[in-house]
């Protein structure tokens, strides 16, 4: 019995071990340094994010330099709260993080006169003073404006003038991401949800992802990505979910395709070919309790 034991425990150690070495980065950094009208670095003044849809906040402390550290935030718009003794707080509003970013965000307090609050106006501007890889972020405006064949929004990479179709034909029920990273075939790539692997290991095919409509933003990494993204030879494409809100929200899709009213092939030598593609559904989604 007691082997048995030792056995079930070892297996399940091998497979905590194999679930966190397939995690990816899914969320965000930011970071940036507090300093007074002189230019001198302000110690221990608060700093705070707030996301008021999920009601998700998260609070640091500047150090002895006046740098501040908030890492592993999930992408999204923050509002950004800096206090500190003898200083007018200051809020920044509209803060948006996305995937896999490590932004930089500079703060310049003012004294503590008859204001007590200075509010920031306008998008804030982040910068990546450390980042290494070339990346682009596809956000949720683009999913939804752009048009798109098949509801297959990974080819929204295809915007991107570094990435091109791979015309390699897909085997079964093994499809790839369809995309050419840097001329490799499109079994050399990664593809992750929510900084979980969807890559299928045996063929190097892409598992079943998620509705167009459960995606809230992804990321495309061309070249000089970090290690946890070390198994691809090509390119990474970092896909994130839409997570609920206390406000119940949804939609409905419909499209179709018909030979009796779409344009035909110049090129084909069947007369009226037949082709009919319907695709529909509804999306909904909501708090399964308040602020949770």
């Amino acid at each position: 019995m007691k082997t048995i034991q030792r056995m079930a425990y070892l297996v399940c150690v091998l497979m905590m071990a194999g679930w966190a070495m397939a995690q990816t980065s899914a969320t965000a950094d930011l970071r940036g340094t507090v300093k007074d009208p002189n230019g001198a670095v302000i110690q221990g003044a608060t700093v705070t994010v707030r996301d008021d849809a999920r009601n998700f906040e998260r609070s640091v402390q500047t150090n002895g330099t006046g740098y501040f550290t908030l890492l592993s935030l999930p992408p999204g718009n923050y509002t950004l709260t800096v206090a500190a003794k003898g200083f007018a707080r200051q809020v920044a509003k509209n803060v948006g993080l996305t995937v896999g970013q490590v932004a930089d965000y500079p703060v310049i307090m003012q004294l503590a006169t008859t204001e007590t609050e200075v509010t920031v106006t306008g998008e804030p501007l982040l910068v990546e003073t450390a980042k290494t890889s070339t990346s682009t972020t596809i956000g949720q405006q683009r999913i939804e404006d752009l048009p798109i064949n098949g509801r297959n929004y990974v080819n929204f990479s295809l915007t991107n003038s570094q990435v091109q179709r791979d015309v390699a034909p897909s085997i079964g029920a093994a499809p790839t991401s369809g995309l050419n990273f840097g001329g490799q075939r499109a079994r050399s790539n990664a593809v992750n949800v929510d900084g979980m692997d969807a890559v299928d290991n045996g063929v190097n095919g892409i598992r079943s992802t998620l509705s167009q409509e459960g995606v809230q933003e992804f990321q495309i990494i061309t070249n000089g990505y970090e290690a946890e993204y070390g198994r691809a030879s090509g390119g990474v494409v970092n896909i994130i979910t839409k997570s609920g809100t206390n406000d119940f929200h949804g939609s409905a899709f419909g499209y179709l395709r018909n030979r009796n009213f779409q344009a035909q092939n110049p090129f084909t030598n069947t007369p009226d070919p037949a082709y009919t593609r319907v695709q529909a559904g509804t999306a909904f989604g909501g708090a399964l309790k308040k602020d949770k």
